[in-house]
C-alpha cells in the first residue's frame, strides 16, 4: 500500500504585470492560508516520505511554509520541472518513477493536472481542488509504477474554507 498526498500551490498573485506565470508570487491570503493548512495536516505530512514541487514560485513556497510548520528541511524538497503545468497522465507517468522505498509522497502541483488527477486514480470529481487544498489518497499497490485509473481511495480532503 502506498500514500499520495496532493497539494495545490496556495493562492497566488496576479498584481505584477509583465511576471512570467512560472514566477508568479503567493498573495496575502496564500501567505495566511499555507500555515494554517500546514498546521491542520502536520501529523499526516510530517512522517510523509518524499516531497516533490513544481519549480513555480507559488508551489515552491507553499511547500517551504509546509516544511516550517512539519518538522521537515527543505533540503529533502525535490524540485521537477515535469510538474509544472502537467497533465494528469503526465503526473501518473512522474509518480511511477518514485523509488519503491518511499511508502508516501507529497506533490505540491496545480491544477487542472492536480483535479485530474485525483478523478482518475480515485473517480471522485471534486470539480475544483481550491488553492491550499490537500488531497489524501490510499493506493492499492505495491509499487509506484503501478499507479493507474481507479487504483487508489480519497481518504481525506482538506482546504482552507472547511469548517473543522
Amino acid at each position: 500500500m502506498k500514500k499520495l498526498i496532493l497539494i495545490r500551490h496556495a493562492k497566488s498573485s496576479w498584481k505584477y504585470d509583465g511576471l512570467v506565470d512560472k514566477d508568479r508570487p503567493l498573495n496575502k491570503r496564500g501567505i495566511q492560508d499555507a500555515p494554517m493548512m500546514a498546521l491542520r495536516t502536520a501529523g499526516a505530512l510530517e512522517k510523509s516520505g518524499i516531497w516533490l514541487s513544481s519549480p513555480a514560485t507559488r508551489a515552491i513556497r507553499t511547500a517551504e511554509i509546509f516544511g516550517q510548520y512539519c518538522n521537515r528541511s527543505l533540503s529533502t524538497l525535490k524540485l521537477n520541472e515535469q510538474l509544472y503545468e502537467a497533465t494528469y497522465q503526465h503526473l501518473i507517468t512522474e509518480i511511477r518513477q518514485i523509488k519503491d522505498k518511499w511508502n508516501s509522497a507529497v506533490i505540491f502541483g496545480h491544477n487542472p493536472g492536480l483535479n485530474d488527477l485525483i478523478f482518475a486514480v480515485t473517480g471522485e470529481d471534486l470539480e475544483n481542488l481550491p488553492t491550499c487544498g490537500i488531497a489524501f489518497i490510499d493506493l492499492e499497490i505495491d509499487h509506484w509504477r503501478q499507479l493507474d485509473n481507479d487504483t487508489g481511495a480519497l481518504t481525506r480532503l482538506e482546504y482552507p474554507k472547511k469548517r473543522v
